[in-house]
């Protein structure tokens, strides 16, 4: 092994040239692909997609308060998207709170480098992530990333903002959630002093970026920024818009005609039972029935349900169905009346497929889908408005011809449908930042 004499060299140098050599030798060398599968398998295989790219070097810190990004395995912005293919070199920066991480850096990918940031206080990560990014990220040519972006406006933003104002690095802050609503402040016992943190944080960004429309507007009235988009939206359902697959539920389950739609998970947390409540009426109808699709431990809780409403005979409960297709092309109504993960991505389902919908309501499906025109969308617990949208689909045929025309163009023109082009589109959305005109001074004194 050859010597080094240190008196002679830089320390840090030397790392910033080994993780230079580190991207530079594992980088892909192939041009842009994006993998090619039928519709069906499209369907049934995992979000995340995968791209190659050749571009220029950029170099991004993202600061995230979501733990789930520490998972080794994937780490995603979007659920779709592998972040290692977002940009060439990616570091993470998780705030959390509790006791310090054995491993505090570790590198996740070839070119994915995550840093988990903990404190006893939730209020101080953000001055021991500068501490981390002085130990983790500067190097003797100057800080690593050349982008910073936060992922909220809370502890996030004001570490984005220190780091961006100490190293003269641009900004772009992401607020991905409506944070004046109620539910904000259930998730968490310290969102209530969160709250306070926006109206300081977000003027000192003039890149941001929204997760809906919704939220866009909101910031908007509320502040002056120079650059505010949506970022884009990526959706690979389109195939169902043609798909021909389709059961014969008449002859599966006779004498009924009508089929009213439920799909999810059996557990304590669905909302079946307001779907069961908000359809009784309509089930004494010995040619309406309802199917439910799905499995769990609460099973049987909502079996005595229709039971004591005395509509078990029209309550078909499958719990072994594992392509859910044929039946969102053949049902003539759907109601989802769950707002998890799972039952945002139904609804998007269930548009490509033209099925009419009632759901509740939230903020995804109110900046996706418009009210009594592509679908109705009620708040979860009035059953009787749920009723009243279910009896509306029920007696129009008209009206539930044009929910779906108005879903599946929805499908096509609200959403990227090819994972190159939203990848691009994704990159570009954030490498924005770049161009808005905002001066930083730098340590060094020089404005960038």
């Amino acid at each position: 092994m050859a010597r080094r004499d240190l008196s002679k060299f830089d320390a840090s140098t030397h790392a910033a040239s080994e993780l230079e050599y580190i991207i530079r030798s594992e980088k892909k060398a192939s041009e842009p692909q994006v993998p090619t599968v039928t519709p069906e398998q499209a369907m049934k295989d995992e979000r995340m997609f995968k791209v190659s790219s050749n571009r220029d070097v950029t170099r991004v810190l993202f600061i995230s308060r979501n733990t789930e990004l520490l998972n080794p395995t994937q780490q995603s912005l979007d659920g779709y998207i592998d972040i290692s293919d977002l940009f060439d070199e990616v570091h993470i920066m998780i705030l959390r709170q509790g006791i310090p991480s054995k491993n505090p850096a570790l590198r996740v990918a070839h070119n994915v480098w995550i840093y988990t940031v903990s404190s006893k206080f939730w209020w101080l990560t953000p001055k021991n992530g500068v501490e981390m990014a002085s130990e983790q990220l500067e190097f003797a040519s100057g800080f690593r990333p050349d982008l910073i972006v936060a992922r909220d406006p809370f502890e996030s933003a004001i570490l984005a903002y220190k780091l961006g104002k100490k190293y003269g690095r641009p900004t772009q802050l992401h607020v991905l959630e409506d944070y004046s609503t109620s539910d904000f402040t259930q998730k968490s016992e310290n969102n209530f002093w969160r709250l306070f943190l926006p109206i300081f944080t977000i003027p000192l960004f003039q890149s941001v970026r929204t997760m809906t429309a919704t939220v866009q507007n909101m910031l908007q009235r509320k502040f002056v920024i120079s650059d505010v988009n949506v970022l884009p939206k990526y959706q690979n359902y389109e195939s169902l818009i043609d798909s021909e697959k389709q059961i014969a539920l008449k002859d599966k389950y006779k004498p009924l005609i009508f089929f009213i739609l439920f799909i999810g998970k059996l557990t304590h947390q669905s909302n079946l039972h307001h779907a069961i409540d908000a359809t009784r009426f309509v089930l004494r109808n010995p040619r309406v029935g309802m199917l439910i699709l799905g499995d769990g431990p609460e099973r049987e809780g909502f079996k005595r349900r229709a039971r004591l409403l005395g509509i078990e005979k029209q309550v078909i409960f499958e719990t072994k169905v594992s392509d859910i297709e044929p039946f969102l092309k053949s049902a003539n109504l759907l109601i989802v009346t769950d707002t998890d993960a799972d039952s945002e991505e139904l609804v998007l389902k269930g548009a490509a497929s033209g099925i009419p919908m009632v759901m509740a309501r939230t903020e995804k499906r109110e900046d996706t889908f418009t009210h009594g025109n592509s679908a109705f969308l009620c708040n979860v617990t009035d059953v009787q408005a749920l009723t009243d949208r279910i009896n509306d689909l029920l007696n129009d045929v008209s009206l539930r011809s044009r929910f779906k025309i108005n879903s599946q163009s929805i499908i096509r023109q609200q959403f990227h449908t090819d994972p190159g082009e939203y990848l691009e589109a994704y990159r570009t959305s954030i490498e924005q930042a770049f161009f808005v005109g905002s001066e930083v001074e730098g340590e060094d004194g020089q404005i960038v």
